[in-house]
Parts: C-alpha cells; structure tokens; sequence
C-alpha cells in the first residue's frame, strides 16, 4: 500500500516540478526517519517542497489539496494537505512549506535513497535531526535521538551539526539533545 502511494506521489511531484508548480522536494519525516536506519511506524507520507511565491494555489490544485498558509504563531510557512489512495486506503500526504533558512538548509542537505525500492531525494540525517528538534514534540525527539545512535556519529559530524542548528537558532535544543543523551 505505502509502496504505491509513493509511486504516486512521486509521479505528481514529478510532474508538479515539470510544471514549475514547486521548484524542489525531499522526503522529511517518519518515512525519512525509517530512511536513514531508525523504524519507524507511520502513517503519512511528508516531503519538505520549495515553491516560487504565489504558485502555492496552483500547486493545491494540481494535488487536489488544501493549502494552510503558517500564521505568525506558526513556525512554518505554509503546509499542504492532501491524500492519495492506494489500495483502497487513503493515505495523507502533507507537503511542508518552511521559513526561507530552512529551505536553504533543507534543500542544500539532500541525498538519493531507496525508499520502498524507488530512489527518492531525503533530507540529509543531519538537517532532519534540526527538523525534528525544529518540530519540537515528543515523538519529534525520540525520532532525533534513535538516529543520532543508528548513525554512529563522528566528532565532525557533531560539530557541523552544531553549526547548522546555530545558522537555524536551533543550537539551545541542539545541545540540550546532546546532554541529554549524554546523562543517559
């Protein structure tokens, strides 16, 4: 079922970018999570997206979504929301909009993986530790803990990290991650 809503999704981003609908995207979340070694249980599927100003309704549109612009409480710049059906299920689809030092995080921190055996852009282990930290709940920060140990970090990867999450006002919840795994 996840399998052939990822096809899908992939084939409308595609085609989305083709059109000048959304200009990049990458896989973040749960599934993004279980990308890089951590499982992880989820139920939708959410892509980070770059889009041009103004071109968030055409998008909504070509997806059959809803677009929710981020207020100024809100720590994001928008979000899409919208399903696709596989297998008889519907299976939501949130495509994430974020403040513009996050995109050039996001989008400069990509790589190639096989994700259900098709090789789809995710977010660097690095940048979607700061997301999840970024994202703030519980489940958020469990998720940044299981990949920092899966993934065998190096004292270099800690301190690029640490520059990033400085770059994105994020190095208080960055080190507080740190020591807490350490007092563990």
């Amino acid at each position: 079922m996840f399998q052939e809503a990822l096809i899908e999704i992939l084939s409308r981003l595609e085609t989305a970018q083709r059109r000048g609908l959304l200009t990049s995207y990458a896989l973040i979340g749960g599934f993004a999570v279980s990308a890089w070694g951590v499982p992880r249980a989820t139920q939708d599927f959410d892509f980070a997206i770059a889009i041009n100003r103004g071109s968030a309704q055409g998008l909504t549109t070509f997806l059959g979504a809803q677009y929710d612009v981020g207020g100024s409480e809100d720590p994001l710049e928008g979000v899409v929301h919208g399903a696709i059906e596989a297998e008889g299920q519907s299976i939501p689809l949130q495509l994430v909009v974020f403040p513009t030092v996050f995109t050039e995080l996001v989008f400069g921190h990509v790589e190639p993986l096989s994700v259900f055996g098709r090789i789809v852009p995710v977010v660097s282990w690095q940048v979607l530790i700061l997301l999840k930290l970024y994202a703030g709940g519980p489940q958020d920060r469990l998720d940044a803990r299981q990949i920092l140990k899966v993934r065998h970090t190096r004292r270099d990867d800690l301190k690029g990290i640490a520059e990033m999450a400085e770059a994105v006002g994020l190095l208080a919840e960055w080190t507080d991650l740190l020591n807490l795994d350490r007092t563990e």
